[in-house]
């Protein structure tokens, strides 16, 4: 099966996966420092995820990487180079708090590229669902876009091809436009059922150049010596379990109805709560994150929701009366 195909078929899964919920909205994220915040030995004048003089000492905890990603943070306001929001190659806030890594994506006329790994928590449990959430962002001192990024996930770390290249398929990846925005963090994120034993996770292209989509996207501040390549700050990396559940499971005297779904972000609830009334509908990302509450006010009726703002992906909703959850379930937005 062709790569393409194989994304298809990921894809596929992301959107036909069987209704399930979070076995616990606040659940454990199985990534170590996803937001780089936890370091040792930081090196502002080298930017390396090690120590860039002798004895080469680690830099960031958790975090390693294929090729030379680098690290930025506040901290090195001084150095100028590896700082936060100012740095050799742009500039960026952190998504979350005061760091985060760059990664080289693609080098026109050579298959140069560079990885960020780490060991999980725990390894991944056959036939379990999990989610992941991470954020990237083009930096503006550079030319192209891409859309190849992604996150595999494997029982050893996987070898690099002719030095610099990894040849995967990953679980999850980015299926919009070109990653093109400087200004804003664009989410990547989706869920796949593991194999069981994964233990590593690794972030970057995985794609080789023959089927990398590219775009000259410009930048009005070229590096001189950086030509020709895409480069991306990534922060804020979430990995939750998940749990299925079936329809049958769920409380039969209540009735609830999301259409469109898959859907672009505008959609409406068709509700019966039986008996009760003024339940409340929570709405969550797939990190957990609550990001809207709606009020049903009467028993029975329609409400209209406008999520056009969300980024495609996978949302989750709860609805309560009181402390009792009276349904679970997902929303898919694509556009």
């Amino acid at each position: 099966m062709s790569l393409s195909g194989k994304y298809l078929k990921i894809q596929m899964l992301l959107i036909t996966t069987s209704v399930f919920l979070f076995k616990n909205i606040y659940s454990q994220n199985l990534i170590q420092n996803g937001s780089f915040e936890n370091y040792t030995n930081i090196d502002c004048t080298y930017g390396g995820l090690d120590n860039g003089n002798p004895p080469y000492n680690h830099v960031l905890d958790n975090w390693y990487g294929y090729s030379s990603p680098d690290y930025f943070n506040t901290i090195c306001s001084s150095a100028g180079w590896y700082n936060v929001p100012n740095n050799i190659f742009g500039t960026s806030y952190a998504k979350a708090n005061n760091s985060y890594i760059g990664i080289l994506t693609y080098t026109r006329g050579s298959d140069i590229k560079e990885y960020i790994y780490q060991h999980l928590t725990q390894p991944l449990q056959t036939g379990e669902i999990y989610c992941l959430s991470f954020f990237a962002s083009k930096a503006d001192r550079i030319s192209y876009s891409i859309k190849n990024i992604g996150a595999f996930f494997s029982n050893s770390l996987p070898p690099v091809v002719n030095n610099y290249q990894i040849n995967a398929t990953p679980q999850v990846f980015h299926t919009g436009a070109f990653i093109s925005d400087t200004t804003q963090w664009i989410q990547i994120q989706g869920c796949f059922t593991a194999n069981g034993g994964e233990q590593y996770i690794t972030i970057g292209n995985f794609s080789s150049n023959s089927i990398t989509d590219t775009l000259n996207s410009g930048t009005l501040n070229p590096i001189p010596f950086e030509p020709d390549e895409a480069y991306y700050y990534i922060d804020d990396i979430t990995l939750i379990e998940q749990t299925t559940v079936g329809l049958n499971e769920l409380s039969v005297s209540n009735h609830f109805s999301v259409f469109p779904n898959p859907n672009n972000g505008a959609m409406q609830m068709d509700y019966d709560l039986g008996t009760d009334n003024n339940a409340v509908m929570n709405l969550f990302d797939v990190t957990g994150k609550l990001i809207r509450v709606y009020t049903l006010e009467n028993s029975k009726g329609t409400m209209l929701m406008n999520e056009q703002s969300l980024h495609n992906g996978i949302y989750f909703y709860r609805i309560l009366v009181g402390d009792k959850i009276i349904k679970n379930d997902k929303i898919v937005i694509i556009k």
